[in-house]
């Protein structure tokens, strides 16, 4: 992947996040915050994809940045984390396979539709693990700091 094309993803992310924050009712000063999670998620995502063969693991760990800059930055601002999950995580959501699996579904093409049947549960088991992994790590730090 180039360098403008790198660029052009987190620039994309960033807004695209910031819709979305907008949307789900992110304050104005939080949106920043919130875009940069789409930032964080696109780049550990690019990475990740280039040196992970299997959607389920660049996924997850994606998913599990994601959550952790979530969490991390829910602390620091003393609110909640779904200001910051939910951005983060929009971005992962595996519309390009979803929509070709359909596609393989209305070809009748039983093998293909198979193949982007196990990629999709990849993908979302993925998000749902890395977005569990993340609060499971913070939890007894919030009990003995009773955040």
């Amino acid at each position: 992947m180039a360098i403008t094309e790198i660029l052009l993803a987190c620039l994309f992310s960033f807004t695209c996040t910031i819709g979305f924050g907008i949307c789900f009712g992110i304050r104005k000063e939080e949106l920043v915050w919130a875009g940069l999670a789409g930032v964080v998620t696109r780049i550990v995502l690019i990475i990740c994809e280039s040196l992970l063969f299997n959607r389920l693991f660049y996924t997850m760990v994606a998913a599990l940045v994601g959550t952790l800059y979530a969490e991390l930055v829910g602390m620091h601002k003393k609110v909640s984390i779904a200001k910051f999950l939910y951005p983060a995580l929009v971005l992962l959501i595996p519309g390009d396979v979803l929509y070709e699996m359909i596609m393989a579904m209305i070809q009748l093409d039983q093998p293909a539709m198979m193949h982007h049947l196990v990629i999709l549960a990849q993908a979302l088991l993925g998000i749902a693990l890395g977005s569990m992994i993340g609060p499971m790590l913070f939890r007894s730090y919030r009990r003995e700091h009773r955040i």
